[in-house]
């Protein structure tokens, strides 16, 4: 069979990216009825339909494994180009990694910073997305890396598991702090609510206020100002944070697992990532006394 064409992917992958016909065709600097031509041409010569054309565009199956075929076929282009030009140990391209503020940026940045520092062509994009969109991002192309708490219940998406975040509850040392209010990232964020739903019956709290600190980094913050207490990873805690762990509330755990969508080749950035990947997640939710040596940097 003769090869797919190049100029049919690259419009197809266009559509997905942009999300609609017109703004493809405007990126790519083409008519939208030549765009689509593109498209319907691509999807005759694969006998399958890969869109679901409508106000959204929405992609089939058989275009979610269009779609990843072409995103490795550019991965894997871009390694080449990086190889065969000066310099052939040089990686090259974007890695995009999803997943919860405790996770990400803080346990994913440090072990990829040095890949960042010794090669110009490699960038890492970050994205704060919840457990039950990442496997679609990842199906669709819209991410590479995902981190998340429940294994992926749909194919194409590799689970690997990496440990637990045990969570606590913590509380600031400065007199006056408000005990009755519970700091979450946003008003979506169930986290405390998940956590007293855990505890035995004689110590789940019936009742508390909530306020609202946007991330990590804010509910941290707000807990060492006394503006309430809060449910956070015990990971997440510096050994100089002037808060303490409140033995009265039993610690629950909820898994980690790092996903990625299946290939039949990765490329060896994705490779290497992938690996450095699940080292840094391992270190860093090991159990106290047990944690490993310092992440890659």
């Amino acid at each position: 069979m003769d090869p797919l064409s190049q100029d049919q992917l690259a419009a197809f992958a266009a559509v997905v990216r942009a999300g609609s016909f017109t703004r493809a065709a405007a990126e790519l600097h083409l008519s939208q009825p030549a765009l689509s031509r593109r498209v319907a041409n691509l999807e005759d010569r694969l006998g399958a339909t890969l869109l679901v054309r409508g106000p959204k565009v929405e992609l089939t199956d058989a275009g979610r494994r269009v779609l990843a075929y072409t995103q490795a076929l550019r991965t894997l282009e871009d390694e080449l180009i990086g190889e065969l030009r000066p310099g052939p140990t040089e990686l090259r391209g974007a890695i995009r990694i999803a997943g919860p503020s405790s996770l990400v940026p803080g346990v994913v940045l440090p072990p990829l910073a040095s890949l960042v520092r010794e090669h110009p062509g490699f960038q890492i994009e970050v994205q704060n997305l919840g457990p039950d969109t990442i496997p679609t991002a990842l199906a669709q192309g819209a991410a590479d890396f995902g981190l998340t708490d429940q294994p992926a219940d749909r194919a194409g998406v590799v689970s690997v598991a990496c440990g637990h975040e045990e969570f606590v509850v913590v509380e600031g040392t400065v007199a006056g702090g408000r005990r009755d209010v519970f700091l979450d990232a946003n008003p979506a964020d169930r986290t405390t609510d998940w956590f007293f739903a855990a505890q035995p019956a004689k110590s789940r709290l019936r009742r508390w206020q909530r306020s609202f600190m946007h991330d990590e980094p804010g509910i941290l913050l707000g807990v060492e100002l006394g503006l309430g207490r809060a449910v956070k990873p015990r990971h997440t805690l510096p050994p100089t944070s002037p808060v303490r762990i409140d033995p009265a509330f039993m610690p629950v755990k909820k898994p980690v697992y790092l996903q990625y969508r299946t290939q039949r080749v990765y490329g060896r950035l994705h490779r290497i990532v992938a690996d450095r990947l699940e080292h840094a997640l391992r270190a860093a939710l090991a159990p106290p006394g047990r944690k490993r040596g310092a992440t890659r940097s």
